[in-house]
């Protein structure tokens, strides 16, 4: 089945000898009339939310059980294989591994545990030539399986069971996790677990500390990104942040600019073409969206939003900015920021974050705030919130 005119009349030359049957269709939306399939073979497109139309994702969310959320195109090929699937039959399908863990393909998850999950074969993540995407072959039994079948990329074979609440697979098909669970999180003892911020023009907000203009001192503050991040030097980069914004985030009028006005005029043009800047909505020195500075500036940990190894650094200054491609977490009140910071870089924080995050590009995790606010936490983090709690409605 082919959607594609040029690729089915291709596939239909390539394959001219040989019995099959060929099909110019949408595999997706007009499989009226089909018979059940004893096998089903693909690679389906892999293609986000963001390429297609309004009328496609609406259309999609109406049918089919796993499109939710940012869903992509292959999760709905993977459910309606499944429908077409015969008593007795298998599906061989080749898809990034994404759906094993985030958090818009639980509902694939489900579906897929149901349906007795074979095997999950984690092939090169340069399979696809010029494509990082983390491949896997994933093999469906339609009499099931009590076990799932794992090949993991270093060749290691294991037999394991797959959750079938929608819960992420992640700690399974990589080996599993710390037995850490104590019942509180890291996202109950830190108020906030956030991205830093993003100016869209960072080139013009970011310089070298001595080359910050002396009138600026003011509007200024210690950055990082999370490049600069480093064991031996933290968050201590040299170089400042051109900010706009108050300490309680609230952007000035222009007549309250005063030097950082001057100074930004000179940029005008260069601001107003940021693709965040919208005419007419926004203040043409403003930021895409207003930084919670209150919580930025006091003391709190860092950590790079992509990394080969988990680290979290602590600013005990409170005045360092974090950019976009690092996270910053505010511990609640009566939580010990060095213990917690101690606790994050300890083997057992490291294991679960390398078994429950997301892989970017070479093998590199990827961090997110959802994934973070799940991790685990010592009791003890718990008991140091609650006897603040209790002290204040004491």
């Amino acid at each position: 089945m082919e959607i594609d005119p040029e690729l089915y009349e291709d596939a239909r030359k390539r394959h001219k000898d040989k019995e099959v049957e060929f099909l110019e269709r949408d595999f997706l939306t007009d499989s009226d009339g089909l018979d059940k399939f004893e096998y089903v073979l693909g690679n389906p497109p892999y293609i986000p939310i963001e390429g297609l139309e309004e009328d496609e994702k609406g259309r999609y969310r109406r049918e089919f059980e796993t499109a939710e959320g940012r869903f992509d195109l292959y999760v709905l090929f993977f459910e309606q294989a499944i429908d077409l699937l015969s008593s007795g039959g298998r599906l061989c399908f080749v898809t990034p591994e994404k759906f094993e863990y985030t958090e818009t393909t639980a509902a694939l998850r489900r579906v897929l545990a149901s349906s007795g999950v074979e095997e999950i074969h984690h092939v090169d993540e340069d399979s696809f030539e010029g494509l990082v995407t983390y491949p896997t072959v994933t093999v469906i039994d339609a009499d099931g399986r009590n076990e799932t079948r794992v090949v993991g990329r270093d060749g290691e074979v294991r037999d394991v069971d797959l959750p079938d609440d929608g819960s992420s697979w992640a700690a399974a098909v990589r080996g599993g996790e710390p037995d850490i669970e104590t019942g509180v999180t890291l996202g109950d003892v830190c108020r906030r677990i956030s991205c830093g911020v993003a100016t869209g023009a960072d080139k013009v907000f970011v310089m070298d500390r001595e080359e910050a203009p002396p009138q600026l001192d003011d509007w200024t503050y210690p950055t990082t990104s999370g490049k600069q991040l480093r064991i031996n030097d933290g968050p201590e980069s040299g170089q400042v942040f051109v900010c706009p914004y108050d300490a309680d985030g609230r952007l000035p009028s222009r007549d309250e600019l005063g030097d950082f006005g001057d100074w930004a005029s000179l940029y005008r043009e260069r601001l107003e073409d940021r693709s965040c800047y919208e005419k007419g909505k926004q203040v043409w020195y403003g930021w895409h969206e207003n930084p919670p500075m209150d919580d930025i500036l006091q003391r709190k940990l860092l950590c790079k939003d992509v990394t080969e190894e988990p680290h979290f650094w602590r600013d005990d200054s409170g005045e360092v900015v974090p950019r976009h491609s690092v996270y910053y977490l505010i511990p609640e009140e009566g939580v010990d920021i060095e213990e917690l910071q101690e606790y994050l870089n300890s083997g057992d924080a490291q294991a679960w974050l390398e078994a429950n995050c997301q892989r970017a590009a070479n093998g590199f995790l990827r961090l997110q705030s959802t994934v973070m606010k799940q991790l685990p936490v010592p009791e003890q983090f718990g008991h140091h919130r609650q006897s603040t709690l209790t002290a204040e409605t004491g």
